[in-house]
């Protein structure tokens, strides 16, 4: 498995934060490298270059270890069913939070439970199977508080792609049913913005 399909976009929210979007089905976890078979979740961290591997199938993620790797303290050999609340842990001391916030969206974040992040700065990942709910509720995979209304994000034919009940505009211009995300694109409404860069 490599992490070569994987599509990446950062998600700049005003007043929440930096979400890297990771669009796929299978997602390695390891060092960063020069080279483009980096990880796709390539951590400043004393782990291999493959670690481990994330990978949803049509009803479960599952975690295929590579190199010593623990799901919420039981030791994966070869490969473990993921479950909301579990904690991963990479070699020992490199820990991430996986949950899967919304039981309409089989789409899951990964929280940051050590010192051990990217090198730039992320507030946490989407691991984007489906569509991910961005919005005021606790259930949403990212929680922006002050949000009037949910936006949904979501990927189809190759592109990133937006809708939501609120009145949405996308480089100024409005949005009539789902809206085209590319990069450099900055969505706002009443009480909401964010801009999104897709990442080489």
């Amino acid at each position: 498995m490599n992490g070569s399909a994987c599509r990446k976009y950062m998600l700049w929210i005003d007043g929440v934060g930096a979400w890297q979007l990771c669009v796929g089905e299978s997602f390695v976890i390891g060092a960063p490298s020069l080279d483009h078979e980096s990880a796709d979740i390539a951590l400043l961290a004393n782990v291999s270059r493959k670690h481990a591997t994330i990978q949803r199938n049509s009803t479960e993620w599952r975690l295929h270890a590579h190199q010593p790797t623990s799901v919420s303290g039981r030791t994966i050999a070869d490969s473990g069913v993921l479950r909301s609340g579990d904690q991963i842990c990479l070699a020992e001391r490199v820990k991430l939070g996986f949950r899967t916030p919304c039981a309409l969206s089989s789409s899951a974040v990964i929280d940051f439970e050590s010192d051990h992040r990217p090198s730039h700065s992320l507030d946490g990942i989407i691991l984007l199977a489906d569509h991910c709910l961005l919005g005021p509720r606790r259930d949403h995979h990212v929680w922006c508080s002050e949000w009037p209304e949910m936006v949904v994000v979501f990927h189809q034919d190759g592109e990133l792609r937006c809708r939501s009940k609120a009145a949405l505009s996308i480089d100024g211009h409005i949005v009539c049913d789902a809206g085209l995300l590319r990069h450099g694109s900055v969505l706002t409404s009443e009480g909401l913005r964010f801009r999104v860069e897709q990442v080489e």
